[in-house]
């Protein structure tokens, strides 16, 4: 991440995510800078079940595109994939010379600086694919910081050296450090997930913590995976910055606070690594940063990465995980979004999250997202698109919506009072959606507006009609494609007195994906399929 510490995300590609690599770093102004085999029996029933597929379903189709679970039809990483995992991770640890000039700057981000936490995860899966020579440099990379002395409590330790100066910390920091980790710690297992695995050498039956300076290397925290204890899970350690001084990390937040969040975002790795270090970047790094805002809900630290997201950004699907997109760290919102609308909590948490990550053992993201969907009734294709309905009015949607980036559109037409008809149309990729703006100018009485819509491949895209009115109400219709994918909606009272303005929004929730393709989406695959061309109407009469 760049725009606000750069927390070594331990996962494996170098995503941009730097975890927040100075907290000013990237705001709204720079926005255009960012950016198997199919489950036999049980596992295709409900899939098939609960979200239709959105490829032919043919037998050979079937076997291409991954649906959960099996993941034999996934490609061996070959020794120069693993190289190139061996060579991001070295851009994030200063044992390999990256110590010299300070790789982030208050308010600007280093060009093709890898996460850390991902980088190393990426690498911690990768490293049984190099050759002898890189496995010990990979090993070099992935080992634990140095530490003379420890405080703990029942569920953690804290790692340090005591002093001033260097990779030192005070005793009294450390305790605060300890005991903020503990507080998050018990708040994770309250809300019903995994404990971290815990390793059994160091400090047995504990997570281990450990602070050294990290604003030499640029970053805020990371978490790193470093023994498998299943097919999937792994244990975990984390480092976090020995103090985060105002005159290293800025005053936009206070030491403690970039401890905080910081220790809620990177302990939420800790606590996926122990359900699957493998999974998907976009959605490790999506709901650790949904995890800090509701651990710690008055920083607010994570609305900087809304300017990437999709509230945003709509057209860069929701899983891009590649290196230069700061998206996965704003796309929160779509986990904010879920967990708004299904309010039901366990501990201090909403539950749907859990949900999500209680499934991703057997599965990849978007499978995970649209069963525990399913559970409640819905489906993902209805609720993207109404995800994507919700970001043209955060503030009337959203709890704290009134803070966030107003929002955007891909077109804009002003509708005079004439007879006319307008059109265009949208070719989108998996997992974006787009809207066209319609105003009415100097529009009196008695005009009407219909709006029509043909929407491609409907069992997984999906379109909505929104009409913001001048006394400040909003009008939302979903709207029902027929077999041909036609649909329309008339706004019997198109006049400028009354209506602001009408958005017609496109969304397409294509989620099945064809995996080791070696891309930066979902199981490194492609989705099947993927784009897809929409086209509207609208005409305006009397």
């Amino acid at each position: 991440m760049w725009a606000r510490r750069v927390r070594l995300d331990c996962r494996g590609l170098p995503s941009p995510n730097v975890w927040y690599v100075m907290r000013n770093l990237g705001r709204r102004s720079n926005r255009k800078q960012l950016s198997f085999v199919v489950v036999a029996g049980m596992v295709m029933a409900m899939f098939a079940a609960t979200m239709p597929a959105t490829a032919a379903t043919s037998a050979a189709a079937a076997t291409s595109v991954r649906t959960g679970g099996d993941t034999s039809a996934e490609k061996p990483m070959t020794e120069e994939d693993a190289r190139k995992a061996l060579d991001a991770a070295k851009k994030v640890k200063r044992s390999q010379g990256v110590r010299g000039a300070r790789q982030v700057v208050p308010g600007r981000h280093v060009s093709g600086r890898p996460d850390a936490t991902i980088a190393l995860t990426d690498l911690w899966n990768a490293k049984d694919s190099l050759g002898r020579s890189s496995k010990a440099a990979a090993r070099e990379l992935l080992r634990r910081p140095k530490a003379l002395t420890q405080t703990c409590s029942d569920v953690i330790c804290v790692h340090y050296t005591p002093g001033k100066g260097g990779d030192k910390a005070s005793v009294a920091y450390a305790k605060q450090v300890r005991d903020v980790v503990t507080k998050v710690h018990k708040l994770y297992v309250k809300a019903g997930y995994r404990k971290p695995a815990a390793d059994k050498a160091v400090t047995p039956g504990k997570v281990d913590i450990y602070l050294q300076n990290l604003y030499d290397e640029g970053y805020y925290g990371y978490c790193a995976p470093e023994t498998k204890v299943s097919q999937k899970a792994a244990t975990a350690y984390c480092v976090l910055d020995n103090d985060y001084a105002a005159s290293e990390y800025g005053s936009s937040n206070t030491p403690t606070e970039n401890l905080r969040v910081t220790a809620a975002h990177e302990y939420f790795h800790a606590v996926q690594f122990a359900y699957d270090a493998g999974e998907d970047r976009w959605m490790m790094e999506s709901t650790a940063t949904w995890a800090e805002d509701e651990v710690y809900d008055s920083i607010n630290d994570n609305r900087q990465y809304l300017a990437y997201g999709q509230l945003e950004d709509q057209r860069k699907p929701m899983d891009n995980s590649s290196p230069s997109n700061l998206g996965i760290y704003g796309n929160w919102i779509f986990f904010r979004y879920l967990s708004e609308k299904f309010t039901k909590k366990r501990g201090d948490l909403p539950a749907v999250i859990l949900g999500i990550w209680n499934r991703t053992p057997s599965t990849y993201s978007t499978t995970a997202i649209r069963q525990a969907l399913a559970e409640r009734g819905t489906t993902l294709k209805r609720e993207y698109v109404r995800f994507a309905a919700a970001n043209l009015a955060p503030s009337k949607t959203y709890s704290e919506g009134r803070a966030y980036y107003p929002p955007v559109h891909d077109g804009r037409k002003v509708l005079p009072a004439k007879r006319q008809t307008v059109g265009g149309k949208f070719t989108l990729k998996h997992l974006t959606y787009a809207s066209q703006r319609l105003v009415p100018k100097k529009v009196g009485k008695g005009w009407k507006l219909r709006v029509k819509v043909d929407v491609a491949r409907t069992n997984a895209n999906a379109a909505v009609v929104s009409v913001f009115r001048t006394d400040g109400t909003r009008g939302v219709y979903h709207l029902k494609p027929n077999r041909k994918g036609i649909a329309t909606k008339t706004i019997k009272s198109f006049s400028s007195k009354r209506i602001r303005k009408v958005e017609v929004t496109f969304a397409n929730a294509s989620s099945n994906f064809k995996c080791g393709q070696g891309t930066a989406f979902t199981c490194h695959g492609t989705a099947s399929p993927d784009r897809a061309t929409h086209r509207w109407w609208a005409k305006t009469y009397r």
